[in-house]
């Protein structure tokens, strides 16, 4: 299957400490589709992800994290750069559902960005358990990368 998303600019977070939360947006400039979001942090010309979502309406989903005190705590003692957002709407085909197609995009940045070994936590706020691989020596450097990341998975 193939699956379309069509990333907006990305929505740069506010402190909002007067307004007794710890970021705040201009929800106007994000859309109201079903969609994808990645908070994160921007570092020089690097982008590190901080958390994944799905949403049926993507403006009112992050309206909401905003006040996910677990999330919020999580971007706000991250390493230092710019925190954003960035959101991405599905652009389905004809036969393809967003209830189908939405958790395997999520599912699909998850593993990226877990694989280049970004700071993410899950949707329930706690860190997704991974196992750390590190290579050593001369010779593999230039073969095989170093760390890799290996999501967790259940004993067999």
């Amino acid at each position: 299957m193939q699956i379309q998303v069509e990333w907006i600019r990305p929505v740069s977070l506010k402190d909002a400490s007067r307004e007794n939360m710890i970021y705040s947006l201009n929800l106007d400039r994000l859309p109201t589709h079903t969609g994808v979001y990645v908070f994160g942090r921007q570092y020089g010309k690097s982008f590190e992800a901080l958390y994944v979502g799905k949403a049926n309406r993507l403006r009112g989903r992050i309206k909401n994290q905003l006040n996910n005190v677990r999330l919020m705590q999580h971007l706000r003692n991250a390493k230092a750069g710019k925190r954003m957002v960035m959101a991405g709407c599905l652009r389905a085909k004809p036969g393809q559902r967003g209830e189908k197609c939405l958790p395997i995009i999520e599912r699909a940045l998850i593993r990226y960005f877990l694989s280049e070994g970004h700071d993410l936590v899950n949707m329930q706020g706690t860190r997704i358990r991974r196992h750390k691989v590190l290579s050593s020596g001369t010779y593999p450097r230039r073969l095989i990368l170093s760390p890799m990341f290996v999501e967790q998975g259940k004993s067999s």
